[in-house]
Order: C-alpha cells, then sequence, then structure tokens
C-alpha cells in the first residue's frame, strides 16, 4: 500500500476517533480502566494488532467450519486475546472475559462506522488480506494468458444520466478508463418492454421471445407469470435456453434475475432452487466474519437515517414548488428506508465481495448486477442528487474491482452496462385522478370482475433470492434461517415485502384466476387481458363485447397509444389523431409512433407477435419536448414501456474489443455483440452465431486491468 499523506493523517484520525471511543467506553464501564488519551492510543494499536492475527487465524484454521460459528469463535477469540494482552499495558486494566468482550464488539462497531463515514479504504485491505488468501488456501486458481470478460451490469441507468454522472464527477473510475482511451461508450436500443426481466432474458440468454412484460398472464397455464418469481424465472430459463448462454462454459452469475447458464450462480433468481447450478467455493463463507458483518450493518444503518433525511427533504422542496422535486409519492415513506439499505448497500456489498473472489480464482465470465440505482431512482427520481450519490457509490465498487485485478491469475475485460433506463414523469393516477384498473372497470358493460396487479415492487425479489439462498445448504446457519423464515416461506421459495406474503399471494394468485380481466402495470406500459379467451381477443371481438373500452381508452387524455390486433386489418396502433397499420405499413392522420423513433414499429410488432401478448397493450401519454410520461406504478422515475431514457441503456466496452459500429437494437442483439466478443477472445465454439450476428470481426488484444 502506498504510504502518502492523506493516508498518514487518515490513519491517526481513525487512531484518535478508536482511543476516544476507548475511553468513553470505559467512563461508563466499572470494569474497565484507561488512565490517559495515550493509553488508550497504546490500546488501540494492540487491538489493530490482535484483529490482524485473528484474521490469520481465520484463514487457516476456522474456513471449514459451519458460517454460524465464525462470528462467535472470532469474538470469543478477539475477546481472550484482549483480556490477555490488555493487562499488559501502562495504564489499562479490564476485569474479566465479558468486559473484553464488550470491548471488542464496541471498537467493532466503531470501526464499522469509522469505515462508512470517512470512507475509509479498508475494503482493499482485507481484499489484500483475507479474501485473496482464502480464495488460495480453498479455492482452485485457473492461471492463464487468456482473458476472462467481467460484465458489471447497473440497473436502470440510461445513457444520458451515466454521461452526466461521469461529466459531473460522480463517476470518475469509469471517466478515468474514458479519458485513458482504454474504454469506448455504445447506446443500445431496447425492446418495447424495457424493464429487466426482457432485458436479463435477452442479454443473457440471446432470447426473450413472449416475455411481454415483467408481469403478464399466460393463456395456455391460465395464470399469471412474473419474471422475478423463483419458479417463473427457472421455467422461463429452461424454456429460452439453448445452452449457449452467455456465461456458459465456466461463468459465475451474480445477483441475477437469470443466469445466462452459468456454470456457477449465486443469490440468482432463476436458479436459487435449482442445486445442479453450483455456487462457488466454500470461501465465501468468509462473509460471516463479524467484521464484515459489522461494517454491513453500520452501512445499512446510516443508509436508512440517510433516506429519512432525504426522503424528508425532498417533500419540503416540493411543497415549495422546486422543479428538481417536481414529483414525489408516497412510495417513499419511513419503511422504504430499509429496503434503501437493503438494496443500496448490503446487495451491492455482497456482489462485490463475491465478484472479488471470482477474479482471484480467475472465473472466464462473470455478471454482476448493481440494483442499487434503479430502485432509489423510482422513488427519488433519476435526476435525484442522491441517486447521483449512489451512481458515485457504484464507481467505488468499480474502483475496489479493478485494484482487486492485479492479483487476478488471468488478465479481465472489463464491461459495464445497464438493461435499460427510466423515465420521469407523475403517477397515472396523480395526473389523472383514477388508476388503470378502474378507468378499465369504468368503460366494461357489465358487471365484469378486474383484477388489477399495478406495482411490481421488483426490488423485493433480489432480497427474497438472497434469502432463498440462504436456506437452501445443509448447514446449521442454513437451518437457522429457514426456522426464522418459515412462515414467509412456500416451496422452498422464501416471500417477504409488498404483495409477496405467501398466504397473500395464494390470494392474489385465487383473485387473478377467478377475474374475467386482469390489469398489469409495467411502468408506462399497461397490460389488459381477457382471461376466458384461449387466443388474443381481436379489436372487432373486444368492440362486440364492450363498445366503449377501446373508444376510452382512446380518448383518455393520459393514454398515448392504445395497441389491438384486428381480423382484417392486423396489429393497429390508435392514438389520438392517427392510426398506424404495422402488418400493412399504412397510416391514417397522424402517426402515432412518430415520437418514439424509426424503430417504435418494428418494436411493436415483435411485442404484438408474443403468444402472450395482451389482447390490449396501452402506453401513456409521451411528451417528446421534455420525455416525460406517466407510469401506472407509485414511482416517480419508471420504465416497461416506450417513451424517452428508459429506452437508451449503454455498454461502456474496452475499446481492444472490435466493433463495427451497427446500431444495436434490442436486447438479444447486445447478447451477440457481447457472446461474440467472449467467442472470439476464449476462442470458444461459436456454432450458435452466424459471423454477422458476433459484431466483432477480429479477436481482441488482452489487457491486464480493463
Amino acid at each position: 500500500m502506498k504510504l502518502s499523506r492523506a493516508r498518514v493523517i487518515q490513519f491517526l484520525t481513525v487512531l484518535v476517533a478508536q482511543a476516544l471511543a476507548l475511553l468513553f467506553f470505559a467512563y461508563f464501564s466499572p470494569y474497565v480502566q484507561i488512565s490517559s488519551f495515550m493509553s488508550a492510543v497504546a490500546f488501540a494499536l494492540i487491538l489493530a494488532v490482535l484483529q490482524a492475527a485473528v484474521w490469520w487465524l481465520f484463514i487457516n484454521f476456522l474456513a471449514h467450519l459451519p458460517a454460524l460459528l465464525f462470528p462467535l469463535l472470532t469474538f470469543i477469540l478477539m475477546g481472550v486475546a484482549t483480556l490477555f494482552v490488555a493487562n499488559y499495558i501502562p495504564g489499562v486494566t479490564i476485569n474479566g472475559f465479558w468486559p473484553a468482550l464488550w470491548v471488542t464488539v464496541w471498537i467493532t462497531v466503531i470501526n464499522a462506522i469509522l469505515g462508512a463515514i470517512l470512507v475509509l479504504d479498508e475494503d482493499a485491505n482485507f481484499d489484500r488480506n483475507v479474501t485473496r488468501k482464502m480464495v488460495q488456501k480453498h479455492g482452485v486458481q485457473e492461471k492463464t494468458d487468456v482473458p476472462g470478460f467481467l460484465f458489471l451490469e447497473i440497473d436502470g441507468l440510461s445513457i444520458d444520466i451515466f454521461k452526466r454522472a461521469i461529466a459531473d464527477g460522480y463517476m470518475p473510475t469509469v471517466k478515468k478508463w474514458l479519458d485513458n482511451g482504454s474504454h469506448r461508450l455504445l447506446q443500445w436500443e431496447t425492446d418495447f418492454t424495457s424493464q429487466t426481466g426482457a432485458m436479463q432474458t435477452g442479454i443473457l440468454l440471446g432470447n426473450n421471445d413472449n416475455v411481454p412484460a415483467y408481469r403478464w398472464w399466460s393463456r395456455e397455464q391460465g395464470r399469471m407469470i412474473m419474471s422475478g418469481n423463483p419458479k417463473d424465472a427457472f421455467a422461463l430459463e429452461s424454456s429460452l435456453s439453448t445452452g449457449k448462454g452467455l456465461l456458459s462454459d465456466g461463468g459465475a452469475s451474480r445477483g441475477n434475475m437469470f443466469s445466462g447458464d452459468a456454470t456457477e450462480s449465486l443469490f440468482t433468481m432463476s436458479t436459487i432452487t435449482a442445486r445442479r447450478y453450483g455456487r462457488g467455493p466454500r470461501f465465501y463463507t468468509y462473509l460471516f466474519n463479524p467484521f464484515i458483518i459489522a461494517r454491513l450493518i453500520a452501512r445499512f444503518f446510516i443508509e436508512v437515517v440517510k433516506e429519512w433525511w432525504e426522503a424528508s427533504a425532498q417533500r419540503r422542496a416540493h411543497k415549495r414548488g422546486d422543479p428538481n422535486a417536481k414529483y414525489v409519492v408516497n412510495a417513499r415513506n419511513p419503511a422504504y428506508a430499509f429496503l434503501r439499505g437493503m438494496m443500496g448497500t448490503l446487495l451491492q456489498d455482497l456482489a462485490t465481495y463475491t465478484v472479488i473472489g471470482d477474479i482471484f480464482r480467475g472465473v472466464p465470465a462473470i455478471y454482476a448486477l448493481y440494483a442499487g440505482y434503479d430502485d432509489l431512482a423510482h422513488f427519488a427520481g433519476m435526476q435525484s442528487q442522491e441517486a447521483f450519490e449512489m451512481l458515485h457509490e457504484t464507481d467505488r465498487y468499480f474502483a475496489r474491482i479493478e485494484r482487486a485485478m492485479a492479483y487476478a491469475p488471468r488478465p479481465y475485460h472489463i464491461l459495464v452496462l445497464s438493461d435499460h433506463g427510466q423515465s420521469q414523469g407523475p403517477t397515472f393516477k396523480g395526473a389523472h385522478g383514477i388508476s388503470l384498473e378502474d378507468l378499465v372497470k369504468g368503460l366494461l358493460k357489465g358487471n365484469q370482475t378486474v383484477f388489477g396487479a399495478l406495482d411490481t415492487n421488483e426490488a423485493w425479489d433480489n432480497w427474497n433470492a438472497v434469502l432463498t439462498e440462504s436456506t437452501q445448504d445443509n448447514t446449521r446457519t442454513a437451518a437457522l434461517i429457514r426456522r426464522a423464515m418459515a412462515s414467509k416461506t412456500k416451496d422452498g421459495v422464501v416471500t417477504v415485502g409488498p404483495d409477496r406474503d405467501p398466504t397473500q399471494e395464494q390470494a392474489e394468485k385465487k383473485a387473478s384466476e377467478q377475474a374475467k380481466i386482469v390489469v398489469f402495470g409495467s411502468g408506462s406500459t399497461g397490460l389488459i387481458y381477457f382471461t376466458d379467451s384461449k387466443e388474443r381477443m381481436t379489436i372487432e371481438q373486444i368492440s362486440d363485447l364492450h363498445p366503449d373500452l377501446i373508444v376510452g381508452l382512446q380518448q383518455h387524455p393520459g393514454i398515448g397509444l392504445v395497441i389491438v390486433k384486428s381480423e382484417k386489418n392486423g396489429t393497429m396502433v390508435i392514438g389520438k389523431g392517427g392510426v398506424n397499420y404495422i402488418d400493412i405499413g399504412t397510416v391514417e392522420g397522424v402517426d402515432p409512433l412518430k415520437p418514439f423513433g424509426p424503430n417504435a414499429a418494428l418494436h411493436v410488432k415483435r411485442e404484438s407477435d408474443f403468444e402472450d401478448c395482451p389482447d390490449i397493450l396501452v402506453n401513456t401519454l409521451f411528451d417528446p419536448q421534455t420525455e416525460e410520461l406517466a407510469g401506472f406504478e407509485n414511482q416517480v422515475s419508471h420504465h416497461g414501456g416506450l417513451g424517452g431514457p428508459q429506452n437508451r441503456p449503454f455498454v461502456l466496452y474496452p475499446q481492444v474489443l472490435p466493433y463495427d459500429g451497427k446500431p444495436i437494437v434490442w436486447a438479444k442483439g447486445l447478447y451477440r455483440l457481447l457472446r461474440g466478443w467472449r467467442e472470439q477472445v476464449q476462442h470458444m465454439d461459436n456454432s450458435s452465431l452466424t459471423a454477422s450476428q458476433t459484431g466483432a470481426q477480429a479477436a481482441a488484444a488482452p489487457t491486464q486491468s480493463n
């Protein structure tokens, strides 16, 4: 580690803070005496040495014990060592084991808080001294000159916001890569349904056919399908996979919705109940190290308090008419702070720890999801100060990963990408005083049972994946978590959060299957199904049954597009001033797809041709000047349909990887580019792709850290 003036100042600051914390503890404890500040400083130094010694014991002797014992044994060891050593320090007296143990707990908590507040470089130190050594001792390293691929996905980040974050200094690591010429930035275009379920199947599997939204109605099965449901995700991947996913042949999936045919899969929705997928070597149990646990807990609660303050500030700014707080939603309530703490701290920390472990082993391809920005931007706004700060935190993770590559047994190509962006606007109900479900009910003829599900609450699925994964092992730790989560578990899957409770989920399932019409929200897109029909109903059939429905939707001021299928004319896109006959290729009046770009008709046609495309598909009204549109979900910024930055994600890729300059359209188009690079660089079988599909013309030269 390079010794600089800043590091010396940092070290002295921490040492003084620890000494003061020890004096504070001794003041209130009758069993601990510290006579002077200098004695406290000496005690703090000794504790740092003891911690390093315990790390060494942990690495060499404790790594194969049940993970539940790690915090207990480590604290006991620290307590015993503290008791033994402390009484030899002039001016320090500890009377008994339990006071020594509480000193250990106290200083661990203080260190965690200092690390979070002062942004210390303890992560890099831990990676060098613990993670790397555990990999060397317990993992299998593949040493080779063939580059590996590291795909880091920032969920929900458009290229527009990405560029602004770089220009404004929030992402210095990424900026460095662009400034030194090692990387280039490429925009690509999403499918009609710009959300993770469809985009990750396309990017990771190369196939997202018949994935019309995050949640939809299966006519064949007669039930609701949800991408974030582990059983549905497993079935989807099984049906869509060709065996040549982006991560096949030894790759690792970390925190994704789909595995991309990875050999190892951890915290991945489609594989958490399928144990034929490996997770990786058992050294991942170092996450149970008490120093890591303390750090995560401290960072979690700091994030919770931070969210309470920032949410309150947003509401105050909104009341003042501040244009930067134009929209607020009641979903950003005090309880949301705990979800933010999990998404922005716990899950992203876990992803980084596991990715670094993979790098130290030389895994050939790694794909990790960073979902903190997407989740926070939904409620704070995609351009809010807190959203940009989350991107700054994500950039710090990338810097840490880059530093770890110096110890990797192979060079790596780092690629940063997003699966979609977000577009801003009010909630549909907030703007027009009515939800899509109630709008549909009011336009129906007769007494029809309608089931509505307008909020996806996607972030909870990520957390449920971690909880479910944690229950799968035959260990004491897993048994303890299974017992604690028993009331929230069904068929081996833990489900917590809004609309995720097993009892509520069963009731929702029954209600949806009994309803004659189901209505789903997916950002700016609404999906309307008539459940009695085994085929997509035509505009003629719908008009006969409910003559006011389509006209009422088309005329509503908040609806920009109504997409239906006609017996005579095929797919029709109906707007306020005209109709686009997609299959015929003609337009009457004003083309309703004109504001959405030259590929809009292509997107609509593909969506409309899906077997489970809804009977009626609607998109909210889009303002091409402000690029705003309302969302059916309770969010400030949203995604799921056409319009604005939500359709403009990006790929930041090493410039040594060849790219022919052709536009990348659809997620499966991006898969061809990424898979093509991997096949050429790693000399894999490319029988699944044609030469024109690879997006590259020659094998790329390896780079060590970029």
